[in-house]
């Protein structure tokens, strides 16, 4: 792996060529806002825009997702100029106006400086949910889970994950992935009573011989035997007994 030298915010940092932005910064201690990107999901990213950042290089300059931009010898990155966070600041108040009700996103456009969104803002009943349609759990599902078992449907503000046509996926596993790495806790899923409940679907758990505790749905089990031909006795045990 080449390294390379770039410059953040005046400081040198090195990082492996290619590699993202965000990425690099994080490694230094360098903050970066970000929502729709995570470690594990290689195609995540992009999508949210509240990682913006001025890339410099060859005497211009662009606004990049840093979620997203690779790395190259003799870039120069600027993460707060007031270009970046008049850009980041209408970003956030677009955000709260589709979702009030998220504290994530709230907690956010504070640190801006934002308490209400200039924008208008719908007050009915649909302004409870908290999907700002970064994507990201349908990625989770296809590139990571690989059972491509919702996708984003309609478009523009009605834009959302779900399964086809909003009816009960056999695809679904219960896994959770989605919920997990959801930046602003947008999916509901619920363990009650060694049922686990999510996109409309009911689940049962498997339950650790050892203490007890439902920890993985029986279709995630299933789907892992199949796919894997692991035996099925290794999940007779939670993780924290095995």
């Amino acid at each position: 792996m080449e390294k390379v030298k770039i410059v953040i915010n005046g400081k040198e940092v090195e990082g492996i060529k290619d590699q993202s932005v965000l990425e690099v910064a994080r490694e230094h201690g360098i903050y970066i806002p970000a929502l729709c990107y995570h470690p594990e999901v290689p195609s995540s990213g992009g999508s949210c825009r509240v990682c913006l950042v001025e890339a410099h290089q060859n005497g211009w300059m662009r606004l990049v997702t840093s979620c997203n931009y690779p790395v190259r010898k003799g870039l120069e990155v600027k993460t707060d100029t007031d270009l970046v966070r008049r850009i980041r600041k209408g970003v956030l108040e677009l955000l709260l106006a589709r979702v009030p009700d998220s504290d994530v996103i709230r907690d956010l456009a504070r640190k801006d400086g934002i308490e209400e969104p200039r924008f208008f803002t719908d007050e009915g009943e649909d302004n409870r949910y908290k999907c700002i349609a970064c994507g990201l759990c349908t990625q989770v599902c296809e590139d990571v889970v690989g059972v491509n078992a919702i996708s984003m449907l309609s478009r523009s503000s009605d834009k959302t994950p779900g399964t086809p046509y909003h009816k009960d996926s056999q695809a679904c596993i219960g896994c959770g992935a989605c919920a997990y790495a959801c930046p602003t806790s947008a999916i509901s899923m619920k363990d009650t009573d060694g049922i686990r409940t999510i996109w409309g679907r009911e689940f049962s758990m498997v339950s650790c011989s050892v203490c007890g505790k439902p920890y993985i749905p029986e279709a995630q089990v299933d789907w892992i035997v199949k796919t894997t031909h692991k035996e099925r006795s290794f999940f007779e045990r939670c993780p924290d007994h095995r």
